[in-house]
C-alpha cells in the first residue's frame, strides 16, 4: 500500500474489524472527499483494482475478509463503470489505481443524563448532614463503535493520491452478515461522489 495509507489500528479496535461497520438501518452517510489541484479525474478513461485492506487484517476470519473483500470490489467497480469508467486487468495501463481501507475502533463517551428523584431543596436544608447525589445524577459512560471506510484512487507508477472518498460513523454491530452489506453499501456511496467522466477519444 502507499504511503498515505494508515498503518496501524488503535490499541481498542475490536477483533473483526468488519463488525465495527455494520451499523443496522443506517443507509447513507456524508462523504467526506479529497481531491488535489489537477488530478483531471474526469478526463481519465480507465482503472485497475488494486486491493485494499480490513484494520488488523490477522484478527479478521479469512472467509469473512474474503467475502467483505468481493462485495467491497464488486460496489466500487460497478459504481466507476456508471461512472463512464472502464476497469482493465494490467495495472500498468490503467489511468487509475483503485483501492480501499476500512478501519474500526472503539471508545468510552461520557453523557450527562437528568437528575431524577432527587430530593427537594426544602429536604436538603432540613437535613443535619448533606445527602449523598442521586445514582441517576452520575454521568452515564457508553462504548461507541466507530467504523470508517475510504476509497483511494491514485495514479499509475507515482503512485500519487489522486481522490480519496471516506466515511466514518458511529455504528451498532450485529453480525458479520450485516457487517459486510454495510460496508459494500459504504463504499458505494462513497463512489457514487467520484467525478463522472468527461466523453472524449
Amino acid at each position: 500500500m502507499t504511503a498515505h495509507r494508515w498503518i496501524g489500528v488503535p490499541l481498542a479496535a475490536v477483533a473483526a474489524a468488519l463488525l465495527l461497520v455494520a451499523s443496522g438501518c443506517e443507509t447513507t452517510w456524508p462523504v467526506d472527499i479529497y481531491e488535489p489541484a489537477g488530478a483531471g479525474l474526469a478526463g481519465k478513461r480507465t482503472f485497475a483494482w488494486s486491493g485494499g485492506e480490513l484494520g488488523t487484517v490477522a484478527a479478521v476470519d479469512p472467509t469473512v475478509a474474503a467475502s467483505t473483500d468481493l462485495h467491497i470490489r464488486d460496489a466500487v467497480v460497478a459504481g466507476l463503470v456508471l461512472k463512464g469508467y472502464t476497469q482493465v486487468a494490467d495495472a500498468s495501463s490503467a489511468d487509475m489505481l483503485v483501492s480501499y481501507q476500512v478501519v474500526g475502533s472503539r471508545r468510552v463517551v461520557t453523557s450527562e443524563r437528568p437528575r431524577f428523584n432527587a430530593p427537594l431543596p426544602d429536604d436538603v436544608l432540613m437535613q443535619s448532614r448533606p445527602q449523598p447525589p442521586a445514582a441517576s445524577e452520575l454521568p452515564r459512560e457508553r462504548t461507541v463503535r466507530d467504523g470508517t471506510v475510504v476509497v483511494f484512487v491514485d495514479e499509475p507508477g507515482t503512485e500519487r493520491l489522486l481522490w480519496r472518498g471516506e466515511i466514518t460513523a458511529e455504528t451498532r454491530p450485529t453480525s458479520g452478515e450485516n457487517a459486510i452489506h454495510t460496508a459494500a453499501q459504504m463504499a458505494s456511496a462513497i463512489v457514487e461522489k467520484f467525478p463522472q467522466r468527461v466523453a472524449g477519444p
